[in-house]
């Protein structure tokens, strides 16, 4: 369950009643990496196995997806075996010239369809990312943390050996210098949000040679940095 019912207060008009509101769930999670204790998150429980793929992958215990020999969750625990690189994965990837572009319609069609969460609307308190590759969405993850969803969706792809390069990835979060970092990390050339975007966010994306798109929404999208991979047919 993703969420969870709670008698609460609310004071409006001058008056004070009781109300009962659905919130989003928010667990730990304790993950081990070959008997190890590697990591402590926070997260929105569902999708606890894409998410510590991708944390795995993010983090740089991996960096192909033969490297995971198990995976599983037993309530508050992640156990992985993994091959440990035989140096430390480097840093985030650099992209050349565009190998591949995407439609405009084709971007805000799946933003579109990413931000129609079930979730969001119960709450009002979560995010939500789709991994896509030209119009089709290819999975979608949902959490409180904005930069969770990414290591959710980047994780589906990983547990199904997807070559992530040839993919793109719409968000409902503002895209930060962190997420221009992890996005990066996973070797994904684009990132498109409905909400804004930072300057350094920008000046990142620009040096990674990656495509970066903000306030995207109904008809129109910021594209500042990376233009050519996005057309309008």
């Amino acid at each position: 369950m993703k969420h969870k019912a709670r008698k609460t207060l609310r004071i409006e008009n001058g008056e004070i009643f009781e109300i009962e509101e659905q919130m989003p769930k928010e667990v730990e999670l304790e993950i081990f990496a070959n008997g190890d204790l590697f990591a402590k998150a926070t997260l929105t429980p569902s999708q606890e196995m894409e998410f510590v793929a991708g944390h795995l992958w993010h983090r740089g215990l991996i960096e192909d997806p033969s490297q995971i020999f198990s995976l599983k969750v037993e309530g508050s625990k992640a156990w992985a075996e993994i091959k440990p690189l035989s140096e430390k994965a480097q840093g985030t990837e650099t992209f050349g010239e565009a190998d591949w572009t995407v439609r405009s319609d084709w971007i805000l069609e799946n933003l579109l369809a990413t931000l129609d969460s079930d979730l969001y609307k119960m709450t009002g308190g979560t995010h939500t990312s789709s991994l896509c590759r030209g119009d089709a969405i290819l999975a979608t993850a949902e959490d409180v943390g904005r930069l969770n969803t990414l290591d959710k969706a980047f994780g589906w792809g990983i547990l199904r050996g997807l070559d992530l390069g040839g993919c793109y990835v719409v968000t409902s979060g503002r895209i930060t210098s962190h997420t221009i970092e992890k996005v990066g990390r996973f070797g994904v050339p684009l990132i498109a949000s409905k909400g804004a975007v930072t300057t350094l966010a920008v000046e990142m994306a620009a040096k990674r040679g990656m495509t970066l798109v903000g306030f995207a929404r109904k008809t129109r999208m910021n594209v500042y940095v990376g233009g050519d991979r996005v057309t309008l047919d």
